[in-house]
């Protein structure tokens, strides 16, 4: 059991949370605002990754209201968070390094190194881009591969929302709704980017047909994944043409939208009940709860690190887990839900966020690679981003 926080300690904390969201701020507006785009990647994933799931969630990750979720979980969860949240803390501090070291010039061709292994993705999904019909062939087979496996959904389970559920309690077809899940939005994020650079509206056809697809699949990550990046892009090549109201209001809708998926997946598909637990669904849910996740997570860890186990798990993916007893075990959705007492053959597991699975793999040095790692990436994509998009 954790000790008790009193009330300094937590005054402390709110005194810190607020001096880093008006330094995120301050930094926006001079370096972002001010240099004439509403957002760019860099911004955003700061704000996605420590920001709003972190600092903005403070207040409401201590609330007693989390007890419809935890349970008798929570007092130790709360007593938690102020230890996660300075880890996350250390992080972001790491993020931002990385962010610097990548603009930092030492003359030693490190720089231009990291640029050609980075640029290995983009090259190839202008390759994957160069030819529509090559698009079009590989958005039928993944509508194709898409209604085999909802047709089998169906049959099984009738007409439903919640593929993922029927996959949980048929592990051996996990991995296959896996691979088309993420091969459906690998092509759609492609058919959408061509979309808007060339207007071939089968290409719009393309990606919302596949979008359509991926509703019954249940995940909204995978399908904010594919609108996301691309958005971004648009909003920063509009730059000074498009309002903060605006980018906040497609960012609202699309909020909604995903909250509408989820209440659709648990068979609710009512708009106006949507609307009365929006507030609950988006301050105490399972939406944006990284910081309440990894205080659960923590406050039921052993203190034993992972050494890794999860990482080697993401890299043997292609092994389905019902055939890897390692990866049954060490998939990170299966230690977070068992580290808390859940079973994870029915429990997709927790959410610790961008630096939980870096502490308890390694403690702190994980935190700080992982921060620096994702500084760097963040930077040269924000660069890359606004080079490309100023060339057009």
């Amino acid at each position: 059991m954790l000790p008790a926080i009193d009330s300094s300690s937590w005054t402390a904390l709110y005194v810190l949370d607020v001096a880093a969201i008006l330094v995120f701020a301050i930094s926006y507006y001079r370096n972002c605002y001010r240099r004439g785009y509403r957002i760019d990647f860099w911004y955003t994933q700061l704000f996605l990754l420590c920001i709003f799931p972190n600092m903005l969630m403070l207040p409401f990750a201590q609330s007693d209201l989390n007890f419809v979720v935890l349970g008798s979980d929570l007092r130790a969860v709360v007593a938690a968070i102020p230890i996660v949240f300075l880890i996350t803390m250390a992080g972001c501090l790491s993020m931002l390094a990385g962010g610097g070291l990548w603009r930092l010039r030492l003359g030693l061709g490190l720089r231009e190194t990291a640029a050609k292994v980075l640029d290995l993705v983009p090259r190839s999904s202008m390759m994957l881009m160069s030819s529509p019909s090559i698009l079009v062939f590989q958005s039928a087979l993944c509508l194709l591969l898409q209604l085999m496996i909802l047709a089998l959904y169906f049959s099984q389970n009738g007409f439903a929302f919640d593929l993922r559920s029927y996959t949980f309690a048929n592990p051996s077809l996990r991995p296959v709704a896996l691979v088309i899940s993420n091969y459906s939005i690998v092509i759609a994020s492609h058919c959408l980017a061509r979309y808007l650079e060339r207007k071939e509206k089968i290409l719009l056809a393309c990606t919302l047909l596949l979008t359509l697809g991926l509703v019954f699949f249940g995940a909204r990550g995978n399908l904010l994944s594919i609108y996301l990046n691309i958005l971004i892009c648009l909003v920063v090549k509009l730059r000074r043409r498009i309002s903060l109201f605006r980018v906040g209001s497609l960012a609202a809708i699309i909020l909604l939208a995903a909250f509408y998926i989820g209440n659709a997946r648990s068979g609710e598909y009512s708009l106006t009940g949507l609307m009365g637990s929006m507030f609950f669904l988006l301050f105490y849910g399972n939406n944006f709860s990284d910081l309440r996740d990894f205080a659960w997570v923590y406050s039921a860890w052993d203190h034993t690190f992972w050494a890794g186990k999860t990482y080697l798990a993401a890299i043997l993916a292609f092994i389905p887990r019902f055939a890897s007893q390692f990866r049954d075990t060490w998939g990170l959705g299966a230690a977070t839900a068992s580290s808390v007492g859940f079973d994870p053959q029915v429990h997709p597991g927790l959410r610790p966020g961008a630096f939980g699975e870096g502490f308890f793999n390694f403690g702190l040095p994980g935190v700080i690679a992982v921060g620096l790692l994702l500084g760097i990436t963040l930077r040269w994509v924000d660069a890359e981003v606004k080079r490309l998009l100023a060339e057009t």
